[in-house]
């Protein structure tokens, strides 16, 4: 995948995950740390989350957001409301 791909899977998870429509152009800066993250981590190794060479652990990228990851949207997120 190239980066613009990438920004926009990523876009569009940010959307679906906060309940709102972010306009490309303007986004908050909160998401666009949050795209850049995800764009740098796949960059550095598509499969790969972290690795530790004391014991050579790898882990790998699952569909789990981390917990700085909760916290970047979290300030943008809408609650679905009932209607």
């Amino acid at each position: 995948m190239n980066e613009q791909q990438l920004r926009k899977y990523w876009l569009d998870f940010a959307n679906r995950y906060c309940n709102q429509n972010f306009n490309k152009e303007n986004l908050p800066p909160v998401v666009e740390i949050f795209i850049d993250g995800k764009i740098k981590e796949y960059r550095e190794n598509p499969n790969v989350k972290s690795e530790s060479l004391s014991d050579m652990n790898i882990t790998y990228f699952d569909k789990e957001l981390s917990r700085e990851e909760v916290k970047l949207l979290g300030q943008v997120r809408k609650l679905k409301v009932a209607k």
